[in-house]
């Protein structure tokens, strides 16, 4: 699979478009001389309101089936290729035979090579751009808390799989910091003595006083539906010395289990570096993205621990239990993109999504939407540079030519429907993660004011057809470009 870096169509602009484009240049430059004054941010938060219309439940916003299927986490990409690399699943005959070792590259490009297939990184024996030692070493940085704690493998299977040693009953006992129980008494238990609230308000309000403080940077409440958790999760415990799974123990098929039945789902979103997600797909990229993870299980964890001292259930997860982007919808934290991703008004995609369940009452917060759907119809920015061609380029998800690929889409959902399989291949590929349409996003920006204004004019929808062009026109988006590689250590802190 070749792919040329910033390789991007661009459709031509229309006499209309110009016209826009020249409306939004107006409106740039308006934008400019108000962000000098001090009434600066009083009119983008009045222009925000304005465009953002908020809804009582998630179906207001997006068509979901009434009978709707729990979806298997076996049946991610990610799953997938993990299953087949270490033997527990064989890839079927209709899977892109290109996901074969693919997340296990992943795992072990740092190294060199890959011990289950004896393929060696190419990229790092050329030190290109990106994953050079100096990258994967920094990755490795990145990397350390889900290591060192035996964490990495629960960010794609259940929270309680990964590294495990018999446990006094003879039973596993997990090493990962996503697992809910440990042997010793009183620990992690919840606490005897309820502490309840006068009102689910000030439950709402002392959950995101407290996650924001254990290092949250978004917090929202929603609603717990059954609907939302994986019907089943993939159990896979590892020999703590050897690194390879303990196949007698392995249940791809495990039935999700809370334990107890939830009220409230507490959502946590975490930004990413907008610095290192500019290098992507690279192991710089990949940093960010593990530091990210790092802070959602660590956040997630004490939000775990405080609620059960207060005597409630909890039980905390990452990418594990359920599917996290409707749950952030629910929770008021942003909308469904075209790349499938949620896109938060702060950061865009450039986030990850931690959960806390729990059996406390908590007031939800309301969903809300600021036009991504709209936006993500005329933009396409994304799926002209995806590397592995993964993404959707059907107009709306509407369109005849919207359909799931395979397994790996839930079907059921009004929604843009992505060849994830396709996107894990160029990861395996890679010997690193991709992230490509994260960082092109016109959504993704940093806090400053040109940079919101780029991102209101997203918000108008006369003008939104021209939001991409004018992204470009200031040097942001771009996809798999060596010279930001290699400046990113080039620079002074």
């Amino acid at each position: 699979m070749s792919y040329k870096p910033n390789e991007q169509k661009k459709p031509g602009l229309s006499r209309r478009d110009l016209l826009k484009l020249g409306a939004a240049g107006t409106a740039v430059t308006a934008l400019n001389t108000l962000g000098r004054t001090k009434t600066a941010k009083a009119a983008q938060t009045s222009l925000k309101k304005k465009a953002s219309q908020k809804h009582t439940s998630i179906d207001e916003m997006v068509k979901i089936a009434p009978d709707l299927k729990r979806f298997d986490q076996a049946e991610t990409a990610f799953m997938k290729s993990l299953l087949g690399d270490f033997g527990v699943i064989p890839l079927k005959p209709g899977d892109d035979p290109n996901m074969a070792f693919a997340f296990s590259n992943i795992m072990f490009g740092w190294t060199g090579s890959n011990p289950l297939s004896g393929l060696e990184n190419p990229h790092l024996a050329k030190q290109e751009p990106g994953h050079t030692d100096l990258d994967y070493a920094f990755s490795r940085g990145g990397f350390a808390m889900e290591d060192f704690s035996g964490s990495f493998m629960a960010r794609v299977c259940s929270g309680d799989s990964g590294p495990a040693l018999p446990g006094p009953d003879g039973k596993l006992l997990s090493l990962s910091l996503l697992k809910q129980e440990v042997p010793f008494p009183g620990i992690f238990k919840k606490f005897p003595k309820v502490s309840a609230f006068e009102s689910g308000d000030d439950a709402s309000f002392a959950m995101k006083k407290a996650a924001k403080l254990f290092g949250a940077d978004l917090v929202g409440i929603a609603p717990f539906e059954e609907r939302f958790l994986y019907n089943t999760e993939v159990y896979m415990p590892l020999d703590p010395v050897k690194g390879i799974p303990l196949k007698e123990h392995v249940d791809p098929f495990r039935k999700v289990n809370l334990g107890f039945t939830p009220k409230s789902v507490i959502v946590l979103v975490f930004e990413m570096d907008y610095e290192a997600y500019k290098c992507q797909p690279s192991a710089i990229g990949e940093t960010a993205t593990s530091m990210g993870y790092s802070r959602m299980m660590e956040t997630s964890l004490r939000m775990a621990y405080m609620i059960r001292r207060l005597g409630y259930n909890a039980r905390h997860a990452s990418n594990d239990t359920g599917v996290s982007v409707p749950l952030a919808i629910q929770a008021g934290l942003g909308e469904c993109s075209r790349m499938g991703l949620l896109v938060t008004e702060e950061y865009g995609p450039r986030v990850r999504i931690a959960k806390v369940y729990t059996d406390m009452e908590i007031t939800p917060d309301n969903p809300k939407s600021f036009g991504v759907k709209a936006f993500c119809e005329v933009c396409m920015k994304c799926a002209d540079a995806c590397p592995s061609k993964a993404i959707s380029k059907a107009v709306k998800t509407t369109d005849p030519d919207n359909k799931p690929h395979d397994a790996c889409n839930q079907v059921g959902v009004d929604k843009w429907y992505n060849n994830h399989q396709k996107c894990i291949s160029f990861w395996g590929e890679n010997w690193s993660e991709c992230g490509v349409c994260i960082s092109v996003c016109p959504y993704n920006k940093i806090e400053m004011w040109h940079h919101d204004a780029a991102k209101l004019i997203t918000r108008v929808p006369k003008l939104n057809s021209v939001a991409r062009y004018l992204d470009e026109a200031f040097g942001y988006g771009k996809a798999h470009d060596p010279k930001l590689m290699k400046q990113y250590w080039k620079g002074r802190v």
